[in-house]
């Protein structure tokens, strides 16, 4: 005597074997993904440890200080305002109070690059 259930038991069986394996090829299939990535990570780190470093953070506030002076002079040189209005050469444009109201003006907006510059390079290894 046969029982109704036994075909249905023998389907699940094979439906069952048939997803076990189609589970162990895509777990080969994962895996060869992984070591395939993994063997892109590590030709891109040596990409990166075989890159330039750029500009580390003293060479970059030695560059700006140089341009702070540089700006300054510049300034003196050539007068805050351009050319006097009153007939006065280039060199003494004005209140002493105002010109370095104006440099500390400038210090500012130079302090403010400097932050926006170490913010960019935050996320960034080789800056």
């Amino acid at each position: 005597m046969r029982s109704p259930i036994g075909p249905v038991l023998v389907l699940l069986g094979l439906a069952t074997v048939v997803v076990l394996v189609l589970l162990v090829f895509q777990g080969f299939g994962l895996r060869s993904d992984l070591e395939r990535a993994q063997g892109e990570l590590a030709s891109l780190r040596q990409e990166v440890a075989e890159k330039e470093t750029g500009v580390d953070d003293t060479q970059l506030t030695k560059r700006l200080n140089e341009l702070e002076g540089s700006i300054r002079d510049w300034l003196i040189a050539t007068g805050v305002d351009g050319p006097s209005t009153d007939g006065s050469p280039a060199g003494s444009a004005g209140d002493p109070d105002e010109i370095n109201d104006r440099l500390d003006e400038i210090l500012r907006r130079i302090a403010a690059l400097d932050d926006r510059i170490d913010e960019i390079c935050e996320g960034v290894p080789v800056c």
